[in-house]
């Protein structure tokens, strides 16, 4: 059985595009340390790099931030199948009406 050494870095970064399809109300029900799984979106008619960040029932949360998601992209096509994050914190919602953000770390293969 072959095994492959990979070193990896932490990365902390904000979720891109929490405000749209209802995303607010699937925000509001994360908690920090929530496990969340990072997905390829090759289909995705504004960027074929595109990652979606979702929830363990599916739900999305939103996305990576574009040039990070191009990097995240290929080191996933390169080591295949879907990366582990973690919810970091949650961000806004200071005031009625306000948004909230998503702060997640996740390790990335150098």
């Amino acid at each position: 059985m072959y095994t492959m050494n990979v070193s990896t870095r932490s990365i902390e970064t904000r979720v891109v595009g929490v405000t749209y399809e209802n995303r607010q109300a699937v925000v509001a029900l994360l908690a920090e340390g929530e496990r969340l799984s990072l997905v390829r979106d090759p289909c995705n008619p504004w960027d074929s790099n595109a990652v979606k960040v979702v929830r363990w029932d599916g739900q999305q949360v939103g996305f990576l931030e574009r040039g990070l998601a191009a990097i995240m992209a290929s080191k996933m096509d390169k080591f295949g199948g879907t990366f582990i994050a973690t919810v970091k914190s949650i961000t806004g919602g200071y005031y009625p009406g306000s948004s909230l953000g998503v702060v997640i770390r996740f390790y990335m293969p150098e």
